[in-house]
């Protein structure tokens, strides 16, 4: 009797849980097609009736994945702990499992890789020692090959777990997880500078969005596309599709996309030597980003004027409440308890007027400090915001000058450019981070890399780099960016000559708490040379550190630095 009991309870689970697939696959759908007021609608009517914490935990995250959308992450948040309280009810491995890999994927999407490689951890675990929806597999999979494109930067394991996504995707025929699974695929093809092979990912890419009426998908695709086509050089098709995306993002009101976008069509601008057209772009890109923060500000102000009616509402109904309880104890007191329970009476009401006096003055300054707090977290993004956009115009005024400098200022000019965009690289990873003390070095070092991706391909140089993901002070990691920058520019000036094979090898590796940078090169114009290097000499004087240059085989820099306040 106990087994027949069992069996019909997992019967009756099984058939709740696929009861519920529709619903949540609704809300998906609604997602995927960008209708996100109809689904903060759907979602809140299904709520409201629901009881089942598998429901309810999908339904709430469902929601949060809405917010993330609309690029509201500090309402996404408030979903996603609702939806933890709901999967912690539910005490089911599965529910436990989605939920590190959604919240993982949340923390990676605003570039908190640490926190989001810490919940596939959890998740992981949980994958051990527990059988795991294959639904769930799909997405645990498709996340974790997204971090190991922008956090370990191990372009093999994105393509092993990419294709374990993309085979359980196509089991289960989810349009969505096959899309972000072919996504990372083409990223590594990016990474690897295979930029035909990544195209051709892309092109399919947008067609198959198209094809399953994927909008937020398409413009994701549309942002990969437009990007490497440049990097390919092939700057009139990618202008071409990059107007074609800018206004498919307007027409779906997708805000994010078409701040990216604009900047990938200044930045083409820039490449077709159009000052005139990569400044307008540039200005445009400015007011994009102004609509953005002043909605977030708007929205900041309302929900607070609206949280200080909502109190003002509840002391008038406590005052209220009050006033009515009085006077029944008015009617029920007798002549010899008068006196008494008229002091009683009084004391309540003074008790009662001078709470509701400090609580209702002490929620004003909560107001007016939140309010203080908020404004100066917009004036400070407003001000990231206009630094960074002064700093691309001086990269476009001097990339300008260049077109007409001699060959000996044309050096001076790019060896200046060189600086300005890396310091404006380093000020774009610190406006990311919540904390401004501290940075995570690969990922800036990767982008330095990157912006002198074209100069080595010209160069015929091969470049092998390796760097650990670190948190390190913000200071350290400029310093750092700029060493890279300057051993880059000198290779490039004096290393090659006449050289046929060129290679340059950087490490950056920690061991216990030591830092060890190691940079090379293969050239031969200063072996054997006892070299003078201001710039590098002064810029380790700022980082208080003794390093070592040696050119018995090629050239060689590299210091060890102790580290006592890495995170």
């Amino acid at each position: 009797m106990k087994y027949i009991f069992l069996w019909l309870c997992l019967v009756v689970g099984q058939w709740s849980f696929s009861h519920n697939d529709p619903i949540v696959d609704m809300g998906l759908k609604l997602l995927e097609q960008n209708k996100l007021e109809e689904a903060i609608t759907f979602y809140n009517a299904h709520i409201e009736v629901s009881e089942a914490h598998s429901l309810r935990m999908h339904l709430f995250i469902g929601l949060a994945e809405v917010y993330k959308l609309k690029l509201n992450y500090q309402k996404a948040q408030e979903y996603y702990t609702l939806a933890q309280a709901e999967m912690k009810k539910s005490e089911n491995k599965n529910l436990e499992f989605y939920y590190h890999v959604k919240i993982a994927e949340f923390y990676r999407k605003r570039t908190l890789f640490s926190e989001a490689a810490n919940h596939l951890k959890k998740a992981e675990a949980l994958k051990a020692s527990n059988t795991i929806d294959k639904r769930y597999l799909a997405k645990f999979y498709g996340r974790k090959a997204a971090l190991f494109t922008e956090y370990y930067f191990q372009p093999d394991s994105t393509f092993f777990y990419a294709e374990k996504s993309l085979q359980l995707s196509k089991e289960l025929n989810d349009a969505n997880g096959i899309f972000y699974a072919t996504l990372e695929m083409s990223s590594v093809y990016e990474e690897l500078r295979e930029y035909d092979k990544a195209i051709i990912f892309l092109e399919d890419l947008i067609t198959y969005a198209n094809e399953n009426n994927l909008v937020q998908n398409k413009v994701d695709a549309y942002i990969n596309y437009t990007r490497i086509l440049i990097k390919a050089k092939q700057y009139k098709k990618g202008l071409d599709q990059s107007l074609t995306a800018l206004a498919y993002a307007k027409k779906n009101e997708l805000l994010y996309g078409e701040i990216i976008i604009t900047d990938n069509i200044r930045n083409t601008y820039e490449k077709l030597g159009d000052t005139d057209k990569a400044l307008q772009y540039l200005k445009t890109r400015l007011k994009l980003t102004e609509r953005y923060y002043e909605l977030e500000h708007n929205k900041f102000l309302f929900e607070l004027e609206e949280k200080y009616k909502s109190t003002e509402r509840e002391n008038q109904l406590l005052s209220n409440t009050l006033e009515l309880s009085s006077k029944n104890k008015e009617l029920e007191t007798n002549k010899t308890r008068l006196v008494i329970s008229s002091s009683l009476l009084f004391s309540t009401a003074i008790m009662a007027f001078l709470t509701a006096f400090y609580f209702k003055k002490a929620k004003r300054d909560n107001i007016k400090l939140q309010f203080l707090s908020q404004q100066n977290e917009f004036l400070l993004s407003e001000a990231n915001h206009r630094i960074n956009n002064n700093l691309q115009l001086v990269i476009i005024l001097i990339s300008d000058q260049l077109k007409q400098a001699t060959e000996h200022n044309s050096l001076l000019l790019k060896n200046v450019l060189s600086k300005v965009e890396t310091i404006s690289t380093l000020h774009q990873h610190l406006h990311q981070n919540e904390d401004k003390e501290k940075i995570e070095i690969a990922n800036y070092l990767r982008d330095v890399r990157l912006s002198f991706s074209e100069i080595f391909d010209e160069n015929n140089i091969e470049l092998q780099f390796k760097v650990e993901p670190l948190i390190l002070p913000t200071n350290d990691a400029m310093y750092y960016g700029l060493l890279l920058t300057e051993l880059f520019i000198n290779s490039i000036k004096h290393a090659f000559e006449g050289h046929e094979e060129n290679r340059i090898v950087f490490h950056l590796e920690q061991k216990l708490n030591i830092l060890y940078f190691t940079y090379t090169d293969n050239g031969e114009n200063v072996l054997g040379k006892t070299l003078k290097l201001k710039l590098i000499d002064k810029l380790c004087r700022q980082l208080k550190l003794e390093y070592k240059v040696e050119t018995r085989e090629g050239f060689k820099f590299s210091f060890v630095k102790e580290i006592n306040n890495v995170s």
